[in-house]
């Protein structure tokens, strides 16, 4: 069965005009999963996909830069043609959820609404995607998805101290956030630099590393070169706006 992951939006914490911010695409099998909907993605989105055949969307935390382009597609479903279509789901936190409407009311016109929380599991088609505790200063999910012996894994804004290991491990590709660079030093919260991604994927066993939340206005090259010299063993490289990787 086709598993494949296309990058969306690689920027952290904002769009740029080179990239929007979090989000990707996730097919698996003939379903199409948007992951996270950080600013740009949405008109990303639409390149790849008409929205009639979206399945579902998860959002891993509430911070803007990974949700609010999801009301594109909140009116798209809704309003869009001459009846709202079918609710389809959205995997979120309760937090999440709360947000949403309370900024857009009935979104449940658009969204079948499906809280969840570090620890939970459920299905999409034949794939099992499992979510792990992050850690960052509101409650995040990192996602996991086995497929038919793949693995993808996604950290989504994590410190070092999130449950990194048994989300990452023997991920065939990990998506991991390397919003920060050594020059940052060791006492910024919540997010990670590239070499800690690194590392994080050789203990792991990853098989790909793919560098995202990019820091905007830095020399990304500086952050692979980190990453490459903290595990030269990991294949690492830096996402890229429109790039897709099969498992």
């Amino acid at each position: 069965m086709s598993f494949a992951v296309t990058v969306l939006g690689s920027s952290g914490m904002f769009a740029t005009t080179e990239r929007a911010a979090a989000g990707y695409l996730l097919e698996i099998g003939g379903l199409r999963i948007w992951l996270d909907a950080g600013p740009g993605t949405w008109r990303n989105l639409l390149r790849l996909t008409d929205y009639k055949d979206l399945d579902g969307v998860i959002l891993t935390h509430v911070h803007p830069d990974h949700t609010t382009d999801v009301f594109g597609c909140y009116h798209a479903l809704a309003y869009g043609g001459p009846e709202p279509l079918p609710p389809i789901p959205l995997w979120a936190p309760a937090q999440v959820l709360e947000r949403l409407c309370a900024y857009a009311g009935q979104v449940d016109i658009a969204f079948d609404l499906r809280p969840v929380a570090a620890g939970g599991t459920f299905s999409v088609g034949r794939a099992q995607v499992t979510l792990f505790e992050m850690a960052h200063p509101v409650e995040t999910v990192g996602v996991r998805v086995d497929c038919d012996g793949s693995t993808f894994a996604y950290t989504a804004d994590s410190g070092i101290e999130g449950d990194l290991l048994p989300l990452t491990k023997g991920a065939g590709l990990l998506m991991s956030e390397a919003t920060l660079q050594e020059c940052d030093g060791p006492d910024f919260e919540g997010h990670m630099s590239a070499a800690q991604a690194a590392s994080v994927a050789r203990e792991a066993d990853v098989k790909r590393l793919v560098l995202t939340h990019l820091p905007p206005g830095r020399d990304l090259g500086v952050s692979l070169a980190e990453a490459r010299a903290a595990a030269p063993e990991v294949y690492a490289i830096l996402a890229t706006d429109g790039e897709r990787y099969g498992l």
